[in-house]
């Protein structure tokens, strides 16, 4: 089995990026985690080996490289994601309003496809050129609907 450094290695080197240790650090996290994660949620999970200021650069090289796509939250937080493996492609999410966690998802391809109809439309009605569209679900996760927590 290879292990998450060499997988954090192989990926920066596929895009003849530098070797660098924070590069590592946020890829590490990224593939150990294989899920999205807030800017805060990369530094508490790095434990003091990333700076913040270091933390955006690295965001911006990494989204530079295609490693990593960010996103923002409906509360304007900014999330990181892995560019590769099973939801490298388009995909939609879901935030947890009470923890935070956010949850890929995909949607069915019937759905996907008015989706795409419907923004055809509004692109007409508008004189837009729509680059993108992303579907946000808000509710509460399993774990904090079940404690109650809402």
């Amino acid at each position: 089995m290879v292990s998450v450094r060499k997988k954090s290695r192989t990926l920066l080197s596929s895009k003849n990026a530098s070797i660098t240790n924070p590069r590592l650090v946020v890829l590490d996290l990224l593939l150990k985690q294989s899920r999205p994660l807030t800017i805060d949620q990369v530094l508490k999970l790095a434990k003091g080996k990333l700076a913040q200021s270091t933390l955006y650069r690295v965001i911006s090289d990494l989204t530079e490289f295609g490693l990593i796509s960010e996103f923002t939250t409906p509360e304007n937080t900014i999330v990181v994601e892995l560019n590769t493996g099973e939801n490298s492609g388009h995909h939609h999410h879901i935030f947890c309003e009470n923890c935070v966690r956010i949850i890929d998802i995909e949607l069915d391809d019937k759905l996907e496809a008015a989706l795409e109809k419907e923004v055809s439309k509004i692109e007409k009605q508008y004189s837009l050129s729509i680059r993108g569209h992303s579907l946000e679900l808000l509710g509460l996760c399993g774990p904090c609907s079940v404690s109650g927590n809402e």
